[in-house]
């Protein structure tokens, strides 16, 4: 990660350490009796984004206290007259002039795996092999014998010095003998394992590379080099120690923590990728973790809970008990998720043309079997959701997800990325008359550029990240960030980056003919990423009926030229994150 991309990702320690960081506990707010009647946020800027530019003339929102809901939009004065005699006590809250957005939706993340990567080895610093190494050697020597070692955000493709080249086990070896140690690439389709890690799971010269993915090997020897690939990694994760379920339910609590900084409200998450751990603990990250924290109020924002296709019968059985959603509306499911190809950086995403390096990626599953499974989530009336990077792949899956025709889910497929196109037309048509929602990563174009151009060339380039493309095609978009891999819980990030398209330490917007405004960006992040889970009667705009989900900014997003401040998050009315300038700085 770039210098810019880690301040943004380690915001949750700024955070924490910076700032006072205020997160209202479930349990923690008014007693019963004194959370009647309504509270009236006043004195802001409201961006609705219910009409055609979004743009409210309101100064004003009251909010039900017990249902969390919006009540009514308008001003301060006619609010109040229409509340005289008929709704109790209102508080008013005076938001100091401010600008006010909707709650921000990321349609895309790993919540488990980025609370949990906030106390591994952050290698994203990291800026040549020798640093690499560096870093894998001072955090070896504080383990015991046989503790595992776990790090994430290497990026060879950031490497001053090592010539780009992948890292190899015998860098760590000597250094890490008593500890196994997996070291998870920034984009989460490589990791590199020491020879200790390689013998406790069995890997060897003669061992097979699994469907979908790859063991790297010495051209002279044939033995493993340390570097798993997309599936294979799944070999070593069943060696390596599980999460308890407490566990689990802390690193979410950690992940939503920093995503209330950031501005966030929602998040529809992706779950832990199979080739990282066992279906049966898929599955149990929604049906036991979710559920629990949902049952025990402890969601500080709302989740939509994705799980792997190959779960899809074990949730249709979970849905028949427990419908679609938690009665508190702050969890729902119905989602599955499968990956096609891989990722440009490990040179997996799946290309029609190969790569300048020769090769042209990986196909993670047949197509005929991989049908099979969809149509059978379609049946359910489950949302198929699918990960596909490569102008292949995109292609394939597009071609898959509309497979069935009318017998197709109307719960809108979607394709996740959808980063390189080769004939922007077809593919976008194709993807319009299937009503597929393409689910986009615009800071991952920010660190993408430079290595587009080296893997690609300067043709194929300029049609990756074709956003004005896709609008123009009558294709939706929503932002997501695929948090902690690659980009941080940052939807702000995602809007500025979708606008400006200025890649880091660059002075001037890639490919601009494929720019967003920023309006249609902030809409991305908010009207259309609840569109993406369904849950637009719920979040995504500010209107009356709709859930009091909404974000203070120190600044107006639609017109600033440095990213906004998030200055206060609210769900269900309720303030769960507050900026406040430590007195220390005020002086």
């Amino acid at each position: 990660m770039t210098r810019l991309m880690r301040i943004l990702f380690h915001a949750a320690l700024v955070a924490l350490a910076c700032v006072l960081y205020v997160a209202l506990a479930p349990g923690s707010g008014p007693r019963e009796e004194e959370n009647q009647g309504a509270v009236l946020f006043y004195n802001c800027h409201f961006w609705t984004g219910t009409g055609k530019d979004g743009i409210s003339a309101a100064d004003a929102m009251l909010a039900d206290r017990v249902t969390g809901t919006i009540a009514q939009i308008g001003t301060r004065e006619d609010i109040l007259r229409a509340s005289e005699g008929g709704r109790g006590a209102v508080e008013e809250v005076d938001l100091g002039g401010k600008y006010c957005i909707p709650g921000l939706v990321d349609a895309h993340a790993h919540l488990i795996l980025g609370g949990s990567f906030l106390s591994y080895l952050d290698l994203s610093q990291a800026s040549s092999s020798e640093e690499f190494v560096a870093l894998v050697v001072e955090a070896a020597s504080r383990l015991k014998p046989d503790e595992w070692l776990f790090g994430f955000g290497w990026d060879e493709n950031k490497w001053v010095q090592g010539g780009k080249m992948l890292p190899k086990a015998k860098w760590i070896n000597r250094h890490t003998g008593e500890n196994p140690v997996c070291l998870t690439r920034a984009d989460g389709h490589l990791a590199l394992v020491n020879d200790r890690a390689l013998r406790l799971a069995q890997i060897s010269s003669q061992t097979e590379d699994p469907e979908g993915g790859e063991i790297e090997r010495d051209a002279e020897s044939g033995e493993p080099t340390g570097i798993l690939k997309d599936a294979a990694i799944t070999l070593v994760r069943r060696v390596q120690p599980v999460l308890s379920k407490q566990e689990r339910m802390d690193a979410i609590s950690k992940a939503m923590d920093y995503g209330l900084s950031n501005g966030v409200t929602m998040v529809h998450d992706m779950g832990v990728p199979l080739f990282s751990q066992s279906l049966d603990l898929c599955m149990s990250d929604l049906l036991d973790v979710y559920f629990s924290m949902a049952e025990g109020s402890e969601m500080k924002f709302r989740v939509y809970a994705c799980v792997p296709l190959d779960g899809a019968e074990e949730l249709q059985d979970f849905i028949k008990r427990r419908g679609w959603s938690h009665p508190s509306q702050m969890l729902s499911w119905g989602c599955v998720k499968e990956f096609y190809d891989g990722s440009l950086g490990s040179e997996t995403a799946l290309m029609h043309e190969p790569y300048t390096s020769g090769k042209n990626g990986i196909r993670i599953h047949q197509r005929e079997a991989l049908e099979k499974k969809v149509a059978k989530a379609n049946g359910f009336g489950m949302q198929v959701i699918m990960h596909a990077i490569g102008d292949l792949a995109v292609d394939e899956a597009s071609a898959v997800l509309t497979e069935d025709g009318g017998a197709r889910s109307k719960r809108r497929q979607r394709l996740e990325h959808v980063q390189h196109v080769s004939n922007l037309k077809s593919t976008f048509e194709l993807m319009k008359n299937g009503g597929i929602f393409a689910v986009v990563n615009p800071l991952h174009l920010l660190d993408d550029a430079k290595m587009m151009l080296d893997k690609l060339g300067v043709e194929r380039s300029a049609k990756s990240y074709a956003f004005k493309s896709m609008l123009l095609s009558n294709v939706s978009i929503a932002f997501g960030s695929d948090w902690p891999l690659v980009a941080p819980l940052d939807p702000l990030g995602s809007i500025m980056a979708a606008s400006d398209r200025v890649p880091y330490e660059h002075l001037e917007s890639f490919v601009p003919e494929e720019a967003i405004s920023r309006e249609e960006a902030l809409i991305a992040a908010t009207r259309l990423a609840s569109m993406a889970s369904l849950t637009e009667s719920l979040t995504g705009t500010l209107d009356a009926g709709m859930k009091a989900d909404f974000v203070v900014l120190d600044r107006d997003i639609l017109t600033c030229k440095e990213k906004p401040v998030v200055l206060q998050t609210f769900v269900n009315g309720q303030s769960k994150f507050k900026f406040v300038v430590k007195e220390a700085e005020e002086k």
